[in-house]
């Protein structure tokens, strides 16, 4: 076997242990026993009432907007339920800012998928807190 280099007990060091023995010679036998680590003092654990709580989650609600073409895209469809005279109600950039300024965050928004209606093409997805 070749010779190994010994390294000091660096964490012993740390933390206030002495020194490790020099490890025993290539001859011996039987190896040495590993250093006894020192005992930690056990920290008190904490009763469920000195933790601190979580925050509570705030609650949201949310809404599901189907837009489709007529003279430009109009919401047709809101959380599956379509919308009266739809063909005379607000373009998408005009609803945008009425949901904005009634507290909807405007967090998806899709193409593509057909929903509820054969022509709607676009879904706005809404949430707010309650």
């Amino acid at each position: 076997m070749s010779e190994r280099k010994e390294t000091p007990d660096l964490l012993s060091e740390i933390l206030g242990d002495e020194v490790a023995a020099p490890a025993a010679s290539e001859d011996a036998a039987t190896p040495s026993p590993a250093p006894a680590r020192p005992k930690r003092a056990s920290k008190p654990k904490g009763t469920l009432a000195s933790r601190p709580r979580a925050k509570s989650q705030p609650k949201w609600e949310y809404r599901l907007v189907s837009f489709q073409e007529h003279k430009g895209w109009r919401p047709r469809f809101v959380d599956g339920v379509a919308v009266e005279n739809w063909t005379e109600g607000p373009l998408m950039h005009e609803y945008l800012a009425k949901m904005g300024a009634d507290g909807w965050e405007l967090t998806s928004a899709c193409s593509g998928e057909k929903l509820y209606g054969h022509l709607d093409k676009y879904q706005f997805y809404f949430k707010r807190s309650q």
